[in-house]
């Protein structure tokens, strides 16, 4: 979900109905053992919705409603609480764009963003 999920970040989730749950959301659902958090994209009712990760190339197959596990409400970054947004920033989707196109960029944006939570540390003068 780069960039609006970071490696380190820890997601509050609110459980809903699929009535509840509407295209802009982000979605915590379980398949094949896994447990996904993606934007919906689109919802067919209550019965499932289709959801794709920001930074992929196509959308997941159909999200059945026995699948859902609930909703994101809150995003944990440095200490910090955020609502996830429905659309994600421009700058947001230029770095989502880039991620998407090259496996290479991905690993380059996800070492400077450790870079920059990396404490600093003060070195000692003798």
């Amino acid at each position: 979900m780069l960039p609006t999920v970071w490696p380190g970040d820890t997601l509050i989730i609110n459980r809903v109905v699929p009535g509840e749950v509407v295209a802009g959301d982000i979605a915590l659902f379980g398949r094949d053992r896994r447990l996904f958090a993606h934007r919906v994209v689109r919802s067919n009712g209550a019965e499932e919705f289709v959801t794709r990760g920001d930074s992929m190339r196509s959308a997941d197959a159909p999200v059945a409603k026995e699948d859902l596990l609930g909703k994101v409400s809150f995003i944990v970054r440095d200490g910090k609480c955020m609502e996830p947004r429905k659309t994600p920033r421009f700058g947001e989707r230029v770095v989502a764009a880039l991620v998407r196109r090259s496996g290479i960029a991905a690993r380059v944006v996800v070492g400077v963003h450790g870079l920059r939570r990396r404490p600093r540390v003060q070195e000692e003068q003798d």
